[in-house]
């Protein structure tokens, strides 16, 4: 991989749904040469698709973000995402009706996996979607990258009012469209951070951020390197603001 098909990952971990075309302005690539690229990451089993990940407050549940030591591993349907890290931890995203059900889920957890090593229950409003909201969901779930003109003519709404909503959403952070990486085919690097002062930190991270998951005050962000030197690099102007934020290199992660 040259440093054009990293940049290509790194436009598209940002934003799923970017066009390819918007792509090629950015790297002021032709879009036939963008397109062969782009085709060539998923031949080679780099680039394996998209999923949408919705928000578990989407619909009307509630959620966590939890660490344990990786000795061990847990799938289950009320797991919304996991990020697979190199220092001996996996972060999981669970959600659940009610905090009740919640510490059901995290004390089943504990007796497969043992004691949490980190924890974090965001503030968190539920939402309510409109009718629109479910709808254009409902048609991401299908095809993530779907144009809003093609969403538009299956939901019979002009292309402006799904662009509002997905925005919206987005914006929110109430959806999600994920590139699915195989990272161990790449050298880039995935870091997440957790820290207590994710408004300052962000300042730091806001040229490789990804991902994040806040309540505003504290929350666990995920950024973006091209290599390790420069992941390094961005780790330690965060450590300047927050010298407690742990650092997990990811290797793999997966959204549902």
């Amino acid at each position: 991989m040259d440093i054009i098909d990293k940049r290509i990952l790194f436009y598209l971990l940002k934003d799923g749904r970017i066009s390819q075309r918007r792509i090629a302005s950015l790297l002021n690539l032709t879009p036939a040469s963008l397109n062969y690229r782009f085709k060539k990451l998923v031949d080679s089993g780099i680039l394996k698709g998209f999923k949408l990940y919705i928000n578990p407050n989407f619909q009307g549940k509630y959620q966590i973000f939890i660490a344990y030591k990786n000795y061990n591993d847990i799938d289950a349907d009320w797991i919304s995402f996991k990020l697979k890290c190199l220092e001996w931890l996996n972060v999981y995203g669970i959600y659940a009706s009610n905090n009740d059900e919640l510490k059901d889920k995290i004390n089943y957890m504990t007796k497969e996996l043992g004691e949490p090593v980190l924890s974090y229950y965001p503030v968190q409003t539920l939402f309510k979607p409109s009718n629109i909201d479910q709808k254009i969901v409902e048609v991401l779930k299908m095809d993530p990258r779907l144009p809003s003109s093609e969403i538009s003519k299956k939901l019979n709404l002009s292309s402006k009012i799904i662009e509002k909503h997905i925005r919206y959403l987005r914006h929110r952070g109430l959806i999600l469209i994920v590139p699915e990486i195989d990272l161990g085919k790449t050298d880039i690097v995935i870091f997440s951070m957790f820290s207590k002062n994710i408004e300052e930190i962000s300042i730091a991270l806001q040229e490789c951020k990804l991902w994040q998951f806040t309540d505003g005050y504290a929350g666990i962000t995920v950024c973006y390197a091209d290599n390790m030197e420069r992941a390094r690099k961005y780790i330690n102007a965060a450590r300047q603001i927050d010298k407690n934020a742990d650092v997990m290199i990811i290797y793999d992660y997966k959204f549902k």
